[in-house]
């Protein structure tokens, strides 16, 4: 396991700054080297220390499990103006994956709390320690299967409701038994009967959960359509560690181009996630990398923790925790969120470390003590030196993030001048931010400020690439009499989203201002024969500027005509 994580790390390092040719900044990227620190410490924990931090697993989903329940009961708002629950993260998906995770691990010490009672019994001499480990694995755990219960089905995640339904079936059935002894008592024909009923269930299940919120689900099954072209552009290496956005929209703008306003436009949206980790993964990573992937999974299901009955029973439950973020990964972004990981390389560490089959790499070299002295001076000296440099790193990094807040809030009150100085200041770190870059471009484009505008604007679109990019792009170019860059990015604007009506407005306007009459009368005759997705106020003016447009350009060729 260590053998191949470590392989999957140095491919995912070396094609991020070696194979590919774009570098984009990367949150995730420094999380993954951290949690690879974590992976080699927790590696190091004892046995008893590791059930705790379990334990403390299941106490973080209980806490989140009561914000949720305080948030519905409106005693605490929610992060999201959309949703009334999403406890501490940002909107109820993540949160509601992060309990879904949690889950397995709390049902699971909950079924086998005897044993693990009995297991950290014995390593403690005190009579009071004893006692209280029994009270605290006894209880904790349904408590936290109680919260976790009430609260997941709020959440209205169908992803996080088929991780817990099949993690939930697989510990019970280890717990007790029920199919197998059913199957042993029933005949061939009873069997094929269960059998097919079963599948029969499982499959207007899933078409349900499908139906549930179908259009959702239609934009993710866009969202992979789409993705698979990016793949096919780059099979072997990807396009790399957190360039997924940095693709998508343009392929996605590809593809109405090509196709039309087709049905799948009124699920189509600015996408920066595939939402689903397996093909994010391929399309970053490319085959070579799911390759590497397969392998880690292989040893996953490989490794075997079966020498004394305890660590059977906790090798099962990280197991299929693990197989319940997978099964939450094909329907959202799990990886995205940083909770998640935590857990899934507690999961994976406790895995290696009851690994009954691991091996100890050089235990046969013999080594003098003055080597062996020297070397550990070294690794020491390289840590230290690693630390001071990644603290100096953070430090600067941190400031930035505060300046772009702080250039964000500017941006809000409309003090662009000061927007502008602070974003001036954040940009050495995060010049290849596309987010930040967006929104430096966007407030630069507002202040008229066209020339940087367009470079800043860019060089974004190397990183990232919105509607959001595209218009402002255009309201640059137009602003610098660069007509035919202006007309480009609105109709790669319209092309990535056909059912917003202000990439077209933005079109019309300008065809109507350099006097193309006959274009800015086309594009306004499009507009207001276009289905309104969702009516504003912002759309009943831009149909009235429109007719205002046709009413115009019809009077003024009315004008023309020579009179008889």
């Amino acid at each position: 396991m260590d053998i191949v994580l470590f392989i999957f790390l140095t491919f995912i390092t070396l094609n991020r700054y070696v194979i590919q040719t774009n570098l984009s900044f990367s949150i995730r990227f420094m999380e993954l080297v951290g949690l690879g620190v974590l992976y080699i410490v927790l590696r190091n924990l004892s046995n008893k220390n590791y059930v705790c931090l379990l334990l403390m697993v299941v106490v973080s989903g209980i806490i989140q499990a009561i914000y949720g329940n305080l948030q519905l009961l409106e005693y605490y708002p929610s992060n999201h103006s959309g949703f009334r629950m999403t406890g501490s993260f940002f909107n109820p998906g993540p949160y509601a994956g992060f309990l879904s995770a949690v889950w397995p691990i709390t049902l699971g010490m909950y079924l086998f709390n005897a044993n693990i009672i009995e297991q950290m019994r014995s390593k403690s001499g005190s009579v009071f320690l004893k006692k209280m480990f029994q009270y605290i694995f006894n209880y904790i755990p349904m408590f936290g299967v109680v919260s976790i219960l009430l609260v997941i089905p709020a959440s209205q995640s169908r992803g996080s409701w088929l991780a817990v339904i099949i993690s939930s079936c697989l510990l019970l059935e280890y717990r007790y038994r029920v199919i197998k002894r059913l199957f042993n008592k029933y005949t061939n024909l009873t069997k094929s009967i269960l059998i097919t009923g079963c599948i029969l269930i499982i499959g207007v299940s899933l078409l349900g959960i499908y139906l549930f919120k179908q259009g959702s689900s239609d934009g993710r099954l866009f969202i992979w359509k789409v993705s698979t072209e990016i793949i096919k552009e780059n099979p072997v290496c990807g396009v790399g560690l957190d360039r997924f956005k940095a693709h998508y929209m343009n392929h996605q703008a590809n593809y109405f181009s090509q196709h039309g306003e087709t049905k799948e436009t009124l699920v189509a949206d600015n996408t920066y996630y595939a939402f689903n980790e397996f093909i994010q993964f391929i399309t970053e990573q490319g085959v070579f990398g799911f390759i590497i992937l397969l392998f880690v999974l292989f040893f996953i299901i490989k490794i075997k923790t079966a020498d004394v009955k305890e660590r059977n029973e906790l090798g099962i439950i990280i197991k299929i925790s693990l197989l319940t973020i997978g099964v939450f990964a094909f329907f959202s972004y799990p990886m995205e969120i940083l909770p998640i990981k935590l857990i899934m390389v507690i999961l994976l560490s406790g895995l290696a470390k009851l690994d009954q089959n691991k091996t100890k790499l050089f235990q046969n070299f013999k080594v003098n003590v003055p080597i062996i002295i020297s070397l550990k001076t070294l690794v020491v000296g390289c840590i230290l030196i690693i630390t001071v440099f990644s603290f100096k790193y953070i430090n600067s990094l941190s400031e930035s993030f505060k300046n772009w807040q702080f250039a964000l809030n500017s941006y809000q009150y409309g003090d662009y001048e000061t927007a502008i100085e602070a974003y001036e200041e954040a940009f050495p770190e995060l010049k290849d931010n596309g987010e930040f870059l967006m929104n430096y471009g966007k407030t630069l484009s507002i202040y008229k400020q066209d020339e940087k505008a367009i470079q800043i604007l860019e060089r974004a679109k190397i990183h990232l690439n919105t509607t959001i990019i595209e218009t402002a792009l255009g309201d640059a170019y137009k602003n610098n009499k660069q007509y035919k860059e202006s007309e480009i990015a609105y109709i790669h604007a319209s092309n990535m989203i056909p059912t917003r009506f202000y990439p077209l407005y933005l079109l019309a306007k300008l065809y109507d201002e350099i006097g193309q009459k006959e274009k800015a009368v086309k594009i306004a005759k499009v507009i207001l024969g276009k289905e309104i997705k969702k009516s504003s106020t912002a759309i009943k003016e831009i149909k009235q500027q429109m007719k205002n447009i046709i009413t115009k350009n019809e009077l003024f060729n009315k004008n023309k005509e020579p009179m008889k």
